[in-house]
């Protein structure tokens, strides 16, 4: 209970340290500016959600440290595909992950006070899944910022787990990286189901959260049947890492 407690009053805290502190100056700031600001922010703000948890985390690389160098060097846009376990898995990503990032969020959260702003500075694409010419409008602006460079994670599932398992990805989800021919790095978190799950907001903390970094998959080099059948792919990848490092 005191855990609990101690993490939604540091949730609660950074939100009004955020609203009085870091988010006047986004209001003076020119787009690239802005960007890598709340990128920043974004980081020392997962990192603060995790110690709030009282959880540790351990990232792995499954196949090699240098293919996530390289991709970091060229500034290469990629697309993370992730299971999706809780609603720390985002502080988890934004802390730890060791590149940059954005969402794929719903058209609602845009007029969210605040967090909206904030998402819209962190070049979070915003879809309408309700209008199918709006959401077409939307994946051309996605794959616009792509092409200049941005990286986004995809949670392909469309909702936490229920139960700690991985479900089927929706095969929608991957149409971004297949268009753009974008290199997709499948994400297993492991442990954060068990620091707080979708069916309470209390919060145990977890000295054992994982992030697996798989190898890369170059869409490029896929042939048309592979591209059909890339969310099964990627699921694999996904769902073998997970059971390969869970102890």
């Amino acid at each position: 209970m005191i855990r609990t407690i101690w993490y939604h009053f540091i949730l609660i805290g950074t939100f009004i340290y955020g609203m009085l502190f870091r988010y006047p100056p986004l209001l003076f700031m020119k787009s690239d500016r802005r960007y890598s600001y709340t990128t920043k922010v974004a980081k020392m703000w997962g990192k603060n959600m995790v110690w709030a948890s009282g959880s540790k985390i351990e990232v792995v690389y499954d196949n090699s440290e240098e293919d996530i160098e390289k991709i970091k060097d060229n500034k290469e846009a990629v697309i993370l595909i992730s299971n999706h376990q809780s609603n720390i898995d985002i502080p988890v990503l934004l802390g730890y992950f060791p590149l940059t990032f954005s969402f794929i969020a719903k058209k609602e959260m845009k007029k969210w006070p605040l967090i909206g702003r904030w998402m819209r500075s962190f070049d979070c694409i915003f879809l309408d899944r309700k209008n199918a010419r709006q959401g077409m409008k939307d994946m051309k602006q996605a794959m616009s910022k792509i092409k200049n460079g941005h990286s986004y994670v995809i949670f392909p599932e469309g909702s936490r787990t229920p139960d700690g398992e991985i479900k089927e990805f929706k095969k929608g989800s991957f149409k971004l990286a297949t268009d753009t021919n974008t290199k997709i790095i499948p994400v297993s978190l492991i442990g954060t189901y068990n620091i707080q799950n979708r069916k309470s907001l209390k919060i145990k903390s977890n000295k054992n959260v994982k992030v697996i970094i798989g190898k890369p998959v170059e869409i490029s080099l896929l042939s048309n049947e592979e591209k059909k059948q890339i969310d099964s792919i990627i699921r694999e990848i996904v769902v073998e890492n997970y059971k390969k490092y869970t102890i």
